[in-house]
């Protein structure tokens, strides 16, 4: 994927109201350590090695979005 692609990607993800931005970044770290088996977050995130930016970006929203729209409530 290119830079521009990238960005092209995480400006639409941008554009998803914050509950649907935090499930898709969950689903893009649990769907492939799911078919991996023991494939652990750390794994996941090195296979974005060559995308810095990207990763960096993505994180900062899912922070953000969770921060503003929980999905789970305190304590549990």
């Amino acid at each position: 994927m290119s830079a521009e692609q990238a960005q092209q990607l995480l400006n639409a993800i941008r554009q998803l109201p914050r509950g649907d931005r935090l499930r898709l970044v969950e689903r893009v770290v649990h769907e492939p350590a799911e078919e991996h088996g023991s494939m652990s977050p750390d794994a996941i995130v090195g296979l974005f090695a060559d995308q810095p930016d990207l990763i960096e970006a993505v994180s900062e929203e899912a922070m953000q979005a969770r921060a503003m729209d929980p999905l789970r409530l305190p304590g549990g």
